[in-house]
C-alpha cells in the first residue's frame, strides 16, 4: 500500500480521534419508524453503559464490561447477561465502531480504487482483536467512509454499516449510519446520533443535566406532617 493510501485509511478512521471518556445521545429507528432515545457513556475500549430514555424504559440499563453484557432492569432481581447475538444490529455496530482502530489494530491486505472509490481489505494485527476482518470502503475525494463491512475470521460477512449523513465532516464525526446484521434476517436499523461529548473536558461535564432530586420519603402510616415537625402522632 501507497504512503498516501496508508494517510487515507488513518484520516477515514471516524473515531480514532474520539475522547478517552465519552457521552452520546442517540436514537435507534427500527423499520416501522419507532425511534429508541439512548444515551451511552464510555470509558476506553473496556467500559460502557447504556441508559434507555424513553419513558417506557426509564430505569434499564445495559452494562458492558469488556467481552461480557449485562442487562438490568426495574423489578429483575438479578442482572441478566446479555450473549452477542441478543445485541441489536445498531447497537453492536456503534461499539464496534466506537472501539475500532484501524491504524493501530489492522494491517491493509489489499486496496483497490474504482470511480473515486477507495476499498481496503484490512486483516486484525492480533488474535481476540474484533473484529478480526473489516472491509473499508473510502470517498478518496472527500476523505470520508463511506461502509464498513465487518467480517469473520473465515472472511464470512457479518455486520455491515453505511455512513448516510455527518454532523461535522472535519472531525468525522457521523449524524446516522445504518446497520444491518447480515448473520440473521431482518431489517437494518438506522442509528442517529445527536451529540458527543467529552467527558474529560470541564465544559461538558458542566453542561450535563444534574440527576434527579430524591423523592421525598412517604409519611409512615398514622402520622400527618406539620411544619417544623418530621412527623406528627394525631391525638
Amino acid at each position: 500500500m501507497t504512503p498516501a493510501l496508508a494517510r487515507l485509511l488513518a484520516a477515514s478512521d471516524p473515531f480514532a480521534a474520539a475522547p478517552a471518556e465519552l457521552r452520546l445521545e442517540l436514537s435507534f429507528v427500527g423499520a416501522n419508524g419507532a425511534e429508541v432515545p439512548l444515551e451511552i457513556w464510555r470509558r476506553g475500549d473496556d467500559l460502557a453503559l447504556v441508559r434507555f430514555l424513553a419513558e417506557r424504559d426509564l430505569g434499564k440499563y445495559v452494562v458492558r464490561r469488556g467481552k461480557e453484557a449485562w442487562l438490568l432492569a426495574p423489578g429483575a432481581k438479578n442482572p441478566v447477561r446479555m450473549s452477542p447475538a441478543l445485541a441489536p444490529a445498531g447497537g453492536a455496530a456503534l461499539d464496534e465502531l466506537l472501539s475500532l482502530r484501524l491504524a493501530r489494530d489492522y494491517r491493509a491486505v489489499s486496496a483497490e480504487e474504482s470511480r473515486g472509490v477507495v476499498t481496503f481489505e484490512l486483516e486484525a494485527l492480533a488474535p481476540g482483536v474484533e473484529p478480526p476482518r473489516v472491509r473499508w470502503a473510502v470517498d478518496r475525494a472527500r476523505g470520508l467512509p463511506l461502509r464498513a463491512e465487518f467480517r469473520t475470521a473465515e472472511d464470512k460477512p457479518r455486520r455491515l454499516v453505511e455512513f448516510k449523513s455527518w454532523q461535522d465532516e472535519r472531525k468525522r464525526v457521523p449524524a446516522e449510519i445504518v446497520a444491518k446484521d447480515l448473520l440473521r434476517t431482518g431489517s437494518a436499523l438506522t442509528v442517529r446520533i445527536r451529540a458527543l461529548f467529552d467527558l474529560q473536558d470541564a465544559s461538558a461535564r458542566e453542561a450535563l443535566p444534574p440527576p434527579p432530586a430524591p423523592a421525598a420519603a412517604a409519611p409512615a402510616p398514622g402520622t400527618v406532617p406539620s411544619p417544623g415537625a418530621k412527623d406528627q402522632r394525631p391525638p
